[in-house]
């Protein structure tokens, strides 16, 4: 997925079309990630986790932002990836 970042949200596009977005802050190097949505048609389909995803690469590559998952899918998603764990505590 393709993650594009304007301002205080990042926006995944999957095959040019847009899938969801994650609303976030930063203040104090933190990041907090306090909301996703995945658009109707792209429901049940993964865009949600593979958004996510994208997003979380995305501060890795970008920032030196420690992650906060506000929004609850967020922790389900490190989880189940855990090779973002380190952006919680960096």
């Amino acid at each position: 997925m393709n993650i594009v970042v304007e301002g205080e949200r990042a926006t995944g596009y999957r095959d040019g079309v847009a899938a969801g977005w994650v609303d976030f802050e930063v203040r104090d190097s933190v990041a907090r990630l306090y909301h996703t949505e995945v658009l109707p048609t792209m429901r049940n389909t993964g865009a949600g986790t593979e958004l996510v995803v994208g997003v979380l690469e995305w501060f890795r590559d970008n920032t030196d932002y420690r992650i906060v998952g506000v929004c609850p899918f967020v922790p389900v998603v490190i989880r189940r990836h855990p090779e973002f764990l380190e952006l919680t505590t960096r």
